[in-house]
């Protein structure tokens, strides 16, 4: 029996002002100093921060990086996976996101990363929020009930990069949402269900901006059921992600992410079980 995670899987103001002011002239000099800049003004930690989601077009790249441990009856073999996204995206209203998946490539043992057979890029994606609650819900070109939706799986990847925030945000603010959506390894239809806790945990500077720091907390659970080499095989897991966004409040805008997450997945067939174990690194940032 072979694993069925052959990818990757998880799993950011104000503008300063600076004042300057002029030192006094000492006797017999007849140049003028330079101007002298006082210290900048300190960074806000408290305060109130509109929040409206950009409508500009935005693009990010999505890294990740796994250790994945695969046990087999007695034995167990590790391999490192990565996977390299890259998307574009426009958010028309507050209630929907449109864009493109640029590239999707895949690497795993060492080898150079590619685009998996049978995905093409680019390709278009549409998702919608059903709910303040609710995690985005992503449609794409040959988007079925099927395991042959590729392009479905890609999607389904590059959603850290995305979350609906309260309308008003302060140093404190909490909130959540959720999702559940199917994805499919090996044939295996897997349907996940994803809980996210948000909470704004400070203020930074950036390129004289204030940008919030916001922590991500995830757990998800993972079950499935299928056939695999005339085997039926029932899969269930769980896992936890912690994610980190510097994000502009003043632009509606992620800046960046980083985080990391661990799943574990066991595979149970009529013959042998097959436990893997995955701990993963992600990075985001602006392309």
């Amino acid at each position: 029996m072979r694993t069925t995670f052959r990818y990757v899987t998880a799993a950011a103001g104000c503008a300063l002002l600076s004042a300057c002011q002029h030192g006094p002239v000492p006797n017999q000099v007849l140049t003028k100093p330079a101007p002298v800049r006082a210290p900048a003004p300190a960074i806000p930690r408290s305060g109130v921060w509109r929040y409206a989601p950009s409508t500009a077009l935005q693009r990010f790249t999505i890294d990740q990086r796994a250790l994945v441990t695969i046990g087999l009856d007695t034995t167990a073999q590790p391999d490192t996976l990565t996977s390299h996204a890259e998307v574009s995206f426009t958010a028309p209203s507050a209630q929907s996101v449109s864009g493109s998946v640029a590239a999707f490539l895949v690497g795993s043992g060492g080898r150079v990363a590619a685009t998996p057979a049978g995905l093409q890029v680019p390709f278009p994606f549409r998702a919608t929020y059903a709910a303040p609650d609710v995690q985005l819900a992503f449609t794409a070109p040959a988007d079925t009930a099927s395991c042959s939706s590729m392009e479905r799986a890609a999607a389904q990847s590059v959603r850290d990069v995305w979350f609906r925030a309260p309308d008003t945000l302060r140093v404190g603010t909490t909130w959540s949402d959720s999702a559940s959506y199917v994805t499919c390894r090996d044939g295996i239809p897997l349907r996940s269900v994803v809980h996210r806790m948000f909470h704004v945990a400070g203020t930074a500077t950036r390129d004289g901006r204030t940008l919030l720091s916001i922590a991500r907390l995830m757990r998800t659970r993972i079950d499935g059921r299928g056939s695999q080499f005339g085997d039926s095989v029932v899969v269930s897991g769980s896992g936890n992600g912690q994610l980190t966004y510097n994000f502009d409040p003043a632009r509606g805008e992620v800046i960046s992410a980083t985080g990391s997450s661990t799943l574990d997945i066991s595979l149970r067939g009529s013959q042998r079980t097959q436990i893997v174990r995955q701990a993963a690194e992600i990075r985001i940032g602006r392309n």
